[in-house]
């Protein structure tokens, strides 16, 4: 697989870096684009709709008005009051009336105008006189004149119009409009100055169906538009493109939320300060947006719904248009990102050139025997610098290690005395500590040792990684020039420090300051306590050996100490001191009983109590040890005696005098003690105790059963089996739970049940044959144990009826 070269990779990041921006600027030019196309449409409707709400309110007004004209009009008030018969207002104002209503149609053709007199039956219209019989439906006028006093215009019957002679041009008006209207908006006027005002009215109305008609002024709008629907103070529809739903509720028109999917049944008004409001709604499975208004009208609220479809039309042309802008920018990007990258890049060629690369060559001449995967140029410059940057990486890495290993030989040589003295100042220089050669007046060898005994967090397995933990520290807590390289050695970490203060005094206080400040550090930072031995100052490099032996001698006091301690060399010197009591030795001897009779509680508190008087005693380390020689010892002699074997208490081939030479504090010569000798010991004497006292409990159980009917005691036992009295008492009782003579006494009860069942021998001659002296004393023991008499014992079991009935 071939890889991809620099230049196409520079190619694609400029393409990459260009698209980005070109990408997200076609987006926010769409999303700008769109969104102010809609706002656009938003606004168109809503000036649609106030223009509607407008020629409708407007219409509705000049109807008003030219009512209000014909109620006070001289012909409308002489034909009321002269009038006493239909024929009556035929021949007088008949004409005139009409002629006035066909002046009111040339200003509203679609108006429908009606004079009821409702006392002389007859109406009058545009087109003629009638009989109020001769409508289809006698005209409900006090309801009428009521409503529309109370709320204005109303939505009634458009039958209220018609008549037999009028149906004709009606419905080719109708057929002309393209709608059949079942229902007008109407308003009615009483005629106000006549005797028969309470009976007559002017009523005028316009088809419901003709609200649509303004909207046929717009014909760039009229596809975008769905309709227009007028609802009233009770969501009643006066108007709506289909005339079938006019006269219905609003609920019943199917208008669905688009949010929640529930059928509208009335809509929320809105105030006049916001002048509109806006729904989603669903229609027919599709999807419209709604605004509708508030109108100046009693309780009227305008509508005007706009399919969906045709703004998403507007989002696709604002979308190809955004597109083709995008491609054309990302086409003169790629051949700017081309001919730049080629630019960018003939520094890049000229270093492989200068390095004697073949892999690029000028032109485009193919590579000769190309590899199936190449690195391209940066890489391969990469890979020539990586190489380069590897190989001295190991070679510093090696030279570092080699020479962390020279030094840290070289300190355990120094601290154990094995360098020559005569060379020892050319070896510190080659090592390169010359400046602490020439500038250090004093050294001292500290020894730090971790206490990891009862640790909550840190085990004894941890020990390598705690000191490796304290030999980094120390080496980032301590100057360069003040110490020389930190090293362990054994179960300690050493390190030479020095300084150029050349008072001893001086030089102490300053050891004592800094393994304060050491030992807190490892408290703080590690969690642990260390403990440190330190060195007598010393003026020579020479003297560094026999500071080391002094760090670890100091260290041992720890015996008595503690742990946790700093001790400085000669601080605690016990050398020449006398004891000041002698060794132990009743202690001692109390505690190898308890051993030998596997007393596990008595031998440990003997045990503390044992050491705890022999570290009071002021002593050298090497007295201490041994004296706890001399201890394990006499415990190890004991067992021998006792015919215990070594490897019973000892096993793996381990050495408890070694062991026990190691241990550095008396917690932990306690718990060795404990553990690793005491215990084993004890448990194995245990063993033989609970078999030795089975056994003598058993032979004591066979004399009893065999000797019950003599004269048998406690001594008589003792002398037979050849042990002490006390100690069969002893030993019976832990075995049984029980004394030797209540035992014995508890056998011979039970043999006298037996007796008592199976013969016939009187409750005398079984006493006596039980050794008893009075048998009184035999009926007394009976009923104590049994809780009656052996008379009553035996009736009780040779005739049941009778202690039943008893």
């Amino acid at each position: 697989m071939r890889t991809i070269s620099y230049l196409h990779k520079m190619i694609i990041f400029g393409l990459l870096l260009s698209i980005v921006p070109i990408l997200l600027t076609g987006i926010a030019a769409f999303i700008y684009s769109s969104s102010q196309t809609e706002l656009h449409r938003t606004q168109m409707n809503q000036q649609l709709l106030e223009q509607l709400q407008s020629n409708v309110e407007h219409k509705l007004a000049t109807v008003s008005y030219m009512l209000d004209q014909a109620v006070r009009s001289p012909i409308t008030l002489r034909s009321l009051v002269e009038s006493s018969s239909l024929q009556r207002i035929s021949q007088l104002q008949g004409g005139d009336l009409q002629t006035e209503f066909q002046h009111m149609k040339l200003w509203e053709p679609l108006l429908d105008i009606v004079l009821v007199n409702q006392s002389k039956d007859w109406l009058i219209n545009h087109l003629g006189l009638y009989a109020n019989t001769r409508f289809p439906l006698s005209l409900p006028m006090k309801d009428l004149i009521a409503d529309t006093m109370t709320s204005g215009w109303q939505l009634a019957p458009s039958s209220i119009f018609s008549n037999e002679d009028d149906n004709e041009q009606r419905r080719s008006s109708q057929r002309l409009s393209g709608q059949d209207c079942i229902y007008h908006v109407t308003l009615a006027r009483t005629i106000q100055g006549t005797r028969t005002s309470s009976n007559a009215a002017l009523i005028a109305g316009i088809p419901a169906c003709a609200m649509q008609n303004p909207l046929a002024q717009y014909p760039t709008i009229e596809a975008s538009v769905s309709g227009v629907i007028i609802i009233n103070r009770e969501q009643q529809v006066i108007t709506h493109p289909d005339a079938s739903y006019i006269g219905q509720p609003l609920s019943a028109v199917g208008l669905f939320d688009r949010n929640n999917g529930e059928r509208i049944q009335t809509l929320a008004p809105v105030m006049y300060s916001d002048a509109y409001a806006e729904r989603e709604v669903q229609f027919a499975n599709a999807d419209y947006s709604l605004i509708y208004s508030p109108a100046t009208l009693k309780g009227w609220t305008y509508i005007l719904i706009t399919p969906e479809n045709t703004l998403i039309k507007d989002y696709i042309k604002i979308g190809f248009h955004t597109l083709y802008i995008s491609i054309a920018m990302l086409l003169l990007s790629l051949l700017l990102a081309w001919l730049g990258s080629k630019r960018m890049l003939a520094p890049i060629r000229q270093i492989l050139a200068q390095l004697g690369d073949n892999i690029i060559v000028k032109g485009h001449s193919a590579l000769p025997q190309q590899p199936v995967s190449s690195p391209n140029e940066l890489e391969q410059i990469q890979m020539g610098v990586s190489q380069l940057s590897d190989a001295r990486s190991e070679l510093e890495s090696a030279l570092n290690q080699h020479q962390i290993q020279i030094r840290t030989t070289f300190m355990m040589q120094l601290l154990q005395g094995r360098n020559r003295s005569n060379t020892l100042q050319d070896t510190l220089r080659g090592q390169g500590y010359a400046t602490q050669l020439s500038k250090w007046q004093q050294v001292a060898v500290i020894a730090l040792q971790p206490e990891l005994m009862d640790h909550s967090r840190y085990t004894m397995e941890d020990r390598s990684l705690l000191l490796f933990a304290i030999q980094n520290i120390l080496e980032e807590t301590l100057e360069p020039h003040q110490q020389l390289l930190p090293i362990v050695l054994e179960q300690n970490v050493v390190t030479v420090v020095g300084s150029n203060q050349e008072d001893s005094t001086l030089f102490s206080k300053w050891l004592s300051s800094l393994t304060e400040q050491l030992q807190e550090q490892m408290s703080v930072v590690l969690d642990l306590k260390v403990s440190i031995g330190v060195s007598q100052p010393h003026r020579l490099m020479g003297h560094i050996p026999q500071a080391y032996n002094e760090a670890i001698n100091s260290l041992k006091h720890r015996m008595r100490l503690g742990t946790g301690i700093i001790v400085q060399y000669g601080q605690h010197d016990w050398a020449s001191a006398a004891w000041a009591m002698a060794y132990p030795e009743t202690l001692e001897y109390s505690l190898l009983q308890s051993i030998q009779q596997a007393d596990e509680v008595i031998a440990s508190a003997q045990l503390t109590e044992l050491l705890e008087t022999l570290f009071s005693l002021e002593c050298t380390p090497e007295e201490y040890q041994v004296a706890l020689m001399r201890l394990l010892t006499h415990i190890l002699q004991l067992a021998q005696e006792s015919g215990v074997r070594l490897a019973q208490i000892c096993q793996n081939d381990r050495s408890l005098f070694h062991e026990l030479h190691v241990l550095q504090y008396a917690a932990e010569v306690e718990q060795w003690f404990t553990h690793q000798v005491i215990l084993p010991l004890i448990h194995i004497f245990k063993e033989r105790q609970v078999a030795q006292y089975q056994h003598i409990s058993e032979k004591m159980i066979a004399i009893i059963e065999q000797d019950y009917d003599k004269d048998l005691t406690l001594e008589e036992c003792a002398m037979r089996l050849h042990y002490n009295a006390n100690y069969l008492s002893s030993v019976f009782r832990k075995e049984t739970g029980a004394s030797f003579s209540e035992y014995l006494t508890r056998y011979r009860l039970n043999i006298a049940k037996k007796w008592l069942d199976e013969s016939d021998w009187t409750v005398k001659e079984i006493a006596e044959r039980l050794r008893y002296t009075n048998p009184q004393n035999f009926i007394r023991s009976f009923r104590k144990w049994e809780g009656l008499t052996p008379g009553k014992y035996r009736e009780r079991k040779r005739h049941p009826e009778r202690a039943v009935r008893g």
